[in-house]
């Protein structure tokens, strides 16, 4: 794999993180923390409690119909994004429109993802999940050995009043969250990306928001909740490949093959901490393949060579955590006769 192909792979692993999320698994049991969550929303107790608020805002975002006009800042840029989320049929519908730079547009229906790049190209692909308000299965309970969920108080974004929580990793391996929750929605206006000392690296905050009312008699229903890859049994790895010791905190919980247009094959595998993940890609070794590490802002990537093969790591996690993936890699010992 080239070097070039390795960044299109961290771009592509970006795409996903907004859109496809990679889930193919089983759903997060949300819905006793959603009944807890609804059963006394304005309650002081409610208002504070990050498990509550957390299970509220997940609901807000699949649940509602809303516009909206969002920042986004990341690597000392700063972009404007126009965001229309709505239910039509028991089915989300989605439009995110850049409104400064280049012009690019992605459409997220009920089967596809429409996408207009930089380059003005259309692309169309399957939907698998994924929405651009990744909150779908944050479980405090699965989070809390290696993150701690804290309720951070209150700020006001765009002219509304919020409350915050903060889910603040607990070591060097991992980014954490802090979302600013509002109070009469449960939308959440403003998500940070933050580092272990709750410095932001990604700010997403809308600066005007919108509800609007269901479209049509029977959209009113929400549709299911998405498949979430952090709510995906862990399981084991079925090829010869194995990944030990793996970065604390993080499971294998998917694996395919990939058919390249070569006829060779990339064996991809994916780990999460049941909030974040990363990605590991093991291909024939070629020449021009990723020695080190690489990054656009906040994703970053990792590769060797290791017996005749070319791993890869990619993810939305510091660049010690996709080091120690790629490190963990190994063949499994032969079966003894």
């Amino acid at each position: 794999m080239q070097c070039s192909s390795v960044m299109n792979r961290v771009v592509d692993w970006r795409l996903a993180s907004y859109w496809l999320a990679l889930g193919l698994c089983c759903l997060l049991p949300f819905q006793a923390v959603v009944a807890e969550a609804t059963a006394s929303p304005d309650s002081a107790e409610s208002r504070v409690s990050p498990k509550v608020l957390l299970a509220r805002m997940t609901e807000a975002v699949r649940s509602l119909n809303y516009e909206g006009t969002l920042v986004y800042l990341h690597q000392n840029q700063l972009e404007t994004l126009s965001l229309d989320h709505r239910i039509a049929d028991g089915q989300v519908e989605e439009r995110l429109i850049a409104l400064s730079g280049p012009i690019r547009a992605v459409a997220s229906g009920k089967d596809r993802v429409n996408c207009v790049l930089t380059d003005g190209q259309p692309i169309s692909v399957e939907r698998q999940g994924g929405r651009f308000l990744d909150t779908e299965g944050i479980d405090p309970e699965a989070l809390q050995d290696h993150y701690s969920v804290e309720y951070l108080g209150r700020a006001r974004i765009a002219g509304r009043e919020t409350e915050v929580v903060g889910i603040l990793p607990r070591d060097d391996l991992r980014y954490g969250y802090r979302f600013h929750i509002d109070r009469e929605t449960a939308l959440p206006l403003k998500s940070d990306l933050i580092d272990r000392r709750q410095e932001p690296l990604e700010q997403l905050m809308f600066t005007s928001i919108k509800l609007n009312a269901p479209a049509a008699p029977g959209s009113e229903t929400p549709p299911d909740p998405v498949r979430s890859v952090r709510g995906a049994p862990a399981t084991r790895p079925s090829s010869q490949w194995r990944f030990e010791p793996m970065p604390a905190g993080f499971e294998l919980v998917m694996q395919h093959q990939i058919d390249q247009a070569d006829g060779s094959h990339v064996e991809h595998f994916l780990f999460t901490d049941r909030l974040s993940s990363y990605s590991i890609y093991i291909e024939p070794a070629s020449d021009d393949g990723l020695e080190g590490g690489a990054n656009i802002g906040s994703v970053h990537a990792a590769g060797r060579r290791f017996d005749g093969h070319q791993i890869t790591a990619v993810g939305e996690v510091p660049l010690v955590t996709v080091q120690a993936a790629i490190a963990s890699v190994h063949r499994a010992d032969p079966p003894t006769q």
